[in-house]
C-alpha cells in the first residue's frame, strides 16, 4: 500500500468490519459494560433508604437495561437527549451526519464515546444522582489489589530521588529518562518485573540494560531516543499529561510527574482528566483525592504505613498544594471527536498546548484519537497520521508524546522489519490487541 497522505486519509474503523476488534467490542463487550453498570447501581441500591433515590435508581437501571438490549439487537443509535452540557449538540450533529447507523455498523470510537457520553445524561438529568461515578468501585478495587506494585515503585524512586539532585551525567540522565518512561508506559500493567531495578548501578548493570532491551524490544515503533534529545533541549518549561486510566495507572503518571520536576526536564506539570464518568477507567477529578487518601488508609492499603509509600505520597501532596502538579478538565476530552479537530472544536485547549513544551497523551483510547482511528498501513509515520496536529506550513505543531500499549487495530511508526517480525511473533493481529506490545510515538511540532 503507498504511503497517505494529508490527502488520502482512510476511513476509521467500523464495527461493521468482520474480524475487527471493532466488531467483537460491539457485539461481545458492549454488552457486558452496560451489565456492569447495572449491577454497579444495584449495589448502590442496596446501600440506600430514601425511597425517592431508589426509585429514580431503578428508572436509570431499567434505561440502561434498554441500552443493553438495543446494542444487543443492533439498533439505531438514537439522538442525545440534552443535559445542560454544550457537547450534546456536537454528538447529535455528528450522528446525523453518519446516516442511518446501528450498534453493529457505526464508527467505532464514535459509537463508544456516544455510549458513555448518552449513559452521563441518565446520571445529569437526575435529582440523587448527578455525581454519582458508576465505575468508582471498579477503579478503587484494583488500586488497592496493586498495592505490592505500590510500593516497590515507592521503594524504587525514593531510593533515586537523591541521584536526581545531583549533577549526574548525561548518560545516566538519559537511562534515567528511559526507564521512568517505559514505567508510565506499562503503568496499567502491574507486574513491575518487566522493568529494572531504579538504582544507577542496576541500570548501568548488564542486568538492567538486558531489561531495558527486553522491554524495548516489544516497543514496535520507538521515539525515545528523539523524544529525549527534544526535552534536554527544552527543559524547564511547562508538560501537560493527557490522563488515561485511574487506580495504579494514575499512581505511575504521578510518580513520572514528580520524576519531570525532580530532573528539571518540567517546572511544572498540568494533568488533564475527564470532566465525567468514562471509557470506565478513566481519570475524573475526585480519582486523585480517592488515590491519595487511599495510600494512606491502613484499613484499605497494607503498605499504606510503609515509609517509602509514606514519603512518597507526601511529596505528591505537597507538589500537588503548590501547584507544581495541578488538575485540568476540558468537554473536549470527552466529545466525540478525533484530536485533529482541537485547533477548530476547542481553540482556546489548543493554544494552551501549544504553549507546553510537550504534551504527553497516556494510553489506547487518546492514541486511537490522535490518529483518527484510521485504517492507515502500520509503517505510516506518526508524523502523517496526526495530521494538523504535527504543525503545518507557516504553523506550529503541538509537541506531542505518545505512550500507548496496544490495544486496537490501528497503529502506525513500524519499519517493515518490524512488521515482519511481529507478525510471525504475534500472528492474526494480536500486536496490536493485546496489550504486550506498545508505541512511544513523538513529534516536534515541526510539520512533514
Amino acid at each position: 500500500m503507498p504511503s497517505a497522505t494529508h490527502h488520502d486519509v482512510p476511513r476509521e474503523v467500523w464495527t461493521s468490519e468482520e474480524g475487527s476488534m471493532a466488531r467483537e467490542t460491539a457485539i461481545t463487550r458492549w454488552p457486558k459494560i452496560v451489565q456492569n453498570m447495572v449491577d454497579d447501581l444495584e449495589e448502590s441500591l442496596g446501600q440506600l433508604d430514601t425511597p425517592d433515590q431508589i426509585e429514580e435508581g431503578r428508572r436509570i437501571q431499567a434505561t440502561l437495561r434498554i441500552i443493553k438490549s438495543e446494542i444487543l439487537q443492533n439498533k439505531p443509535l438514537h439522538p442525545l437527549i440534552p443535559d445542560g452540557r454544550s457537547d450534546i449538540q456536537s454528538y447529535n450533529a455528528q450522528l446525523e451526519s453518519f446516516g442511518n447507523i446501528t450498534w453493529h455498523n457505526c464508527p467505532w470510537l464514535f459509537a463508544e464515546c456516544y455510549l458513555y457520553r448518552c449513559v452521563q445524561t441518565l446520571f445529569a438529568r437526575s435529582q440523587f444522582w448527578r455525581n454519582h461515578d458508576i465505575f468508582a468501585r471498579q477503579k478503587l478495587s484494583a488500586f488497592v489489589a496493586s498495592h505490592a506494585a505500590v510500593e516497590e515503585l515507592c521503594e524504587r524512586y525514593v531510593s533515586l530521588t537523591g541521584v536526581l539532585t545531583e549533577a549526574v551525567d548525561e548518560e545516566s540522565q538519559r537511562l534515567i529518562f528511559y526507564e521512568m518512561t517505559e514505567i508510565a508506559l506499562w503503568g496499567n500493567a502491574t507486574d513491575l518485573s518487566l522493568l529494572s531495578a531504579l538504582s544507577l548501578d542496576q541500570i548501568h548493570s548488564l542486568q538492567g540494560k538486558q531489561a531495558i532491551r527486553d522491554g524495548q524490544a516489544r516497543i514496535v515503533s520507538n521515539d525515545m531516543p528523539e523524544a529525549w534529545e527534544y526535552l534536554k533541549s527544552h527543559r524547564g518549561r511547562r508538560i501537560d499529561i493527557v490522563l488515561d486510566n485511574a487506580g495504579f495507572e494514575l499512581f505511575t503518571d504521578l510518580v513520572y510527574a514528580l520524576y519531570l520536576l525532580d530532573s528539571r526536564l518540567a517546572s511544572a506539570v498540568k494533568l488533564h482528566v475527564k470532566s465525567f464518568p468514562w471509557f470506565v477507567s478513566d481519570v475524573v477529578p475526585h480519582d486523585m483525592d480517592v488515590l491519595l487518601s487511599t495510600l494512606t488508609d491502613t484499613a484499605l492499603f497494607p503498605c499504606a504505613t510503609h515509609p517509602s509509600v509514606r514519603a512518597l505520597t507526601e511529596r505528591l501532596r505537597e507538589s500537588c498544594k503548590a501547584g507544581l502538579v495541578a488538575i485540568a478538565e476540558h468537554p473536549f476530552w470527552t466529545m466525540g471527536v478525533d484530536f485533529q479537530e482541537m485547533p477548530t472544536v476547542a481553540p482556546e485547549l489548543h493554544q494552551d498546548l501549544l504553549g507546553s513544551a510537550l504534551v504527553i497523551f497516556k494510553g489506547d483510547l487518546n492514541y486511537r484519537k490522535l490518529v483518527r482511528d484510521a485504517n492507515w498501513p502500520h509503517t505510516l509515520p506518526f508524523k502523517e497520521a496526526i495530521g494538523p496536529l504535527c504543525g503545518g506550513k507557516g504553523s506550529e505543531g503541538t509537541k506531542i508524546l505518545a505512550l500507548r500499549t496496544n490495544k486496537a487495530d490501528v497503529c502506525v511508526g513500524l519499519t517493515k522489519d518490524t512488521l515482519e517480525r511481529v507478525n510471525k511473533e504475534a500472528p492474526g493481529k494480536t500486536w496490536v490487541r493485546n496489550g504486550k506490545y506498545a508505541v512511544i510515538s513523538f513529534s516536534d511540532g515541526v510539520g512533514v
